[in-house]
């Protein structure tokens, strides 16, 4: 019997990532299937279960690369104003990554470390910037979930076409008034 050409993988589970990341970001979405994407990487799909136990196994491993890379465009954010910024343009140029990412129940995103431990990072790296000093642990992480809420939300009425935004500045800005952060922006018409 012989083999397929590009059954050996070096790197299985990277290549798996990889390739089902541009399934998801192609417009084809998340509803791939192990066997599927074991084709599309001519290998046996019982390779991929060495790697990946279920398919949420590899979506968790997706969305931990997604909040990793998230966590390098908004580390250097200055402010809450320039944060809200990086973030909005993130989710809106990714929307299928933003959708794996921000699809996890807590369950889900405590089965897995290395979803926990990237979420954890975009979480300290909000409060550094979004939290009001000299607060205690939980007033600072309650104003950090009230931003992302309010950002998730709004997002997603953008997406789905109910908003009219001027621009990605413009929608984190009133975000930001919204959550109390900033104040209110004369307007002129």
């Amino acid at each position: 019997m012989a083999r397929r050409a590009g059954y050996h993988h070096g790197d299985l589970a990277a290549a798996a990532i990889d390739e089902a990341l541009r399934l998801v970001e192609s417009g084809e979405g998340a509803g791939f299937s192990l066997r599927a994407l074991a084709e599309r990487l001519g290998v046996a799909h019982r390779a991929l279960y060495n790697h990946f136990a279920t398919r949420e196994a590899l979506l968790a491993a997706i969305a931990a690369r997604g909040f990793a890379q998230l966590a390098e465009a908004l580390a250097p954010a200055p402010d809450p104003a320039a944060f809200l910024g990086a973030y909005v343009r993130f989710a809106l140029a990714r929307p299928g990554l933003y959708d794996v990412m921000t699809k996890r129940s807590y369950e889900q995103i405590n089965a897995s470390p290395d979803l926990r431990s990237a979420i954890d990072r975009v979480i300290a790296i909000a409060l550094g910037v979004l939290a009001v000093p000299g607060t205690d642990e939980d007033t600072r992480r309650r104003a950090v979930m009230r931003v992302w809420m309010l950002a998730h939300g709004g997002i997603g009425l953008h997406r789905a076409g109910m908003l009219r935004l001027r621009s990605d500045s413009d929608f984190a800005e009133e975000i930001l008034h919204i959550a109390g952060l900033a104040p209110i922006k004369e307007t002129r018409p």
